[in-house]
């Protein structure tokens, strides 16, 4: 494939969700007839679910699914999470004992380890188009199996620094205003491996100072497989009109990224809980997303997302549930 022929989705329109039905929702959760002052924060999960919804009453989702991105990166990027599978298990283990809990099964996806972005690009062209291609797959055989509601998650070595590089590239923010101190597993802060990711994304900003900031761009020469198919399932979701739930930076990443597709399409996203790192809150500003439930796990990306999900179904039931002034009849005699 050329650089000049089109990848997919390259040309699509994503819907925006009915911003209105939000306010219509929020409306009319506050003319519930209660004694107290109502749901408080829950309030949120249900004005953004009756947004992409498209009613002013939403309810609890019936069919979620999970799906679940792998990979990695070298260089510097994966600078500190070398071993740290062998180490820690699996980094997935915890949100699939939390996704059986909520009854969400997960599909699991393998995208290639790639190179090191000081080094050079790290996917080709052909690669590029083959994750947006796999993850967008993804999303359409969850939905084709009657799934209403997606949960995406991303992890492998060096991917949380890569999603640290593609938010600041898109967004023009210096890459430390979007890396946290580091503290690896046993509270450990590692100032050195710090500065090997930071300069690691520095170098790769220095080799491609001249293309354009886009998600062709970005993802090809810093993203990497895992950001890239993650991408490919948010733009298919919102294709579809089907939401998409994360938590972490790897994912809010790609709906960065997305957005370059479709202005609509990180629009069906929304983190009902987050992991308190820098990408995670710039992108919540930059594509306008509603505000938590959650208390802010910070556990593995994942497992925010999976433990706020029971708390966002409960609070859509809750509204259904509660009392509220009879509607006027519109009829005439």
């Amino acid at each position: 494939m050329s650089d000049d022929s089109p990848a997919p989705f390259e040309k699509v329109k994503v819907p925006f969700p009915d911003a209105a039905y939000a306010t219509r929702s929020g409306n009319r959760l506050a003319s519930a007839l209660l004694p107290g002052t109502g749901l408080g924060i829950l309030g949120n999960a249900v004005s953004w679910a009756g947004r992409v919804q498209g009613t002013d009453r939403p309810v609890p989702f019936g069919h979620v699914e999970a799906i679940w991105v792998s990979g990695g990166t070298e260089g510097g990027f994966a600078a500190g999470d070398e071993g740290y599978e062998t180490e820690l298990g699996d980094p997935a283990e915890l949100a699939a004992r939390l996704a059986e809990r909520a009854g969400v099964p997960i599909r699991r996806v393998e995208a290639a380890v790639t190179p090191a972005a000081e080094s050079g690009p790290v996917l080709t062209e052909e690669q590029y188009a083959e994750a947006l291609t796999v993850g967008g797959q993804a999303a359409d055989a969850c939905i084709d199996a009657g799934a209403d509601l997606l949960v995406l998650a991303g992890s492998g070595p060096g991917t949380v620094a890569a999603a640290v590089a593609v938010t600041a590239h898109l967004t023009r923010t210096p890459v430390v205003d979007l890396s946290p101190r580091l503290q690896l597993p046993g509270g450990v802060i590692d100032d050195n491996i710090w500065m090997r990711r930071v300069a690691a994304a520095r170098d790769a900003f220095a080799r491609v100072s001249g293309p354009a900031r886009n998600a062709r761009t970005t993802l090809t020469e810093f993203g990497g497989g895992v950001l890239a198919t993650l991408a490919g399932v948010i733009v298919a979701a919102g294709l579809r009109r089907t939401p998409v739930l994360f938590d972490g930076p790897v994912t809010a990443a790609a709906a960065l990224a997305a957005r370059d597709f479709s202005l609509g399409a990180p629009k069906w996203c929304y983190a009902p809980d987050r992991i308190p790192h820098p990408v995670v809150k710039k992108v919540a500003g930059q594509v306008g997303m509603a505000e938590p439930i959650g208390p802010g796990l910070d556990v593995g990306e994942g497992c925010a997302v999976m433990h706020a999900l029971p708390l966002l179904q409960d609070a859509l039931r809750l509204a259904s549930e509660l009392p509220y002034p009879a509607e006027e009849s519109t009829e005439t005699g």
